[in-house]
């Protein structure tokens, strides 16, 4: 009984005091192309496609990403607001929501390791995982497509956000999540921006299951 009341103290201790891991805010401008996700730029190897050479010289289409390494292996929520377009259109009317239109993305992004999405709305927002290197060329996974579930994607391969996604499983070996708009080419004339907001797992949460796996091992070995 002591033993219980021992464990029971620490487990209220562990959920009152952890604290809980701050919401993340990323900006993301309406020229980050996901495919360009792990690459460096000014190293990014040119193609016979004109419009992906002239992306290459703009360093805003390399797209922000954030650290999930200590994440515990979900992300409760990502939400999105604001507003970009894929042309030039000031001030920018689309969202990352999606336009009413659709685009397939040129092979030449696709070709540096990462898959597009099918039938999916142009300007939606797009994550795709990564490890700490970059992605081998021509090793692209296969396209999720719209109606797919979005929440258990592989490294490399991209998923749709849009507004909002929750309770997305990380997967194995990935430290980063980077965020893009969907386009079918030239993202370096794209205009507007989207404020991502990453909700993580709270700390206290995770002390607490392992004050719960702690108390049952009491129980086994006192029983």
């Amino acid at each position: 009984m002591r033993t219980l009341l021992v464990m029971s103290t620490v487990l209220v201790c562990a959920f009152v005091s952890a604290p809980a891991l701050a919401d993340l805010t990323i900006t993301v401008p309406g020229t980050a192309c996901p495919y360009f996700a792990g690459q460096t730029f000014g190293s990014i190897p040119l193609s016979a496609d004109n419009y992906f050479n002239v992306d290459t010289t703009v360093s805003s289409v390399i797209p922000p990403s954030i650290d999930v390494t200590g994440f515990g292996g979900t992300i409760p929520s990502i939400t999105a607001a604001g507003a970009w377009q894929h042309f030039v259109e000031n001030p920018p009317t689309g969202g990352p929501g999606g336009y009413t239109d659709y685009d397939l993305t040129h092979q030449a992004y696709i070709d540096l390791g990462i898959s597009t999405v099918l039938n999916v709305h142009l300007d939606t927002l797009l994550g795709v995982f990564l490890t700490n290197a970059a992605p081998v060329p021509l090793t692209a996974p296969q396209p999720l497509a719209l109606g797919d579930d979005m929440t258990q994607p592989l490294l490399q391969q991209t998923f749709v956000i849009g507004t909002g996604l929750q309770n997305i499983v990380i997967p194995t070996g990935a430290t980063r999540l980077f965020f893009g708009l969907h386009n079918g080419y030239e993202w370096s004339n794209n205009v507007g921006a989207v404020e991502v907001t990453v909700v993580p797992a709270p700390a206290a949460v995770l002390l607490g299951l392992l004050g719960l796996t702690a108390a049952g091992w009491k129980l086994r070995k006192f029983a």
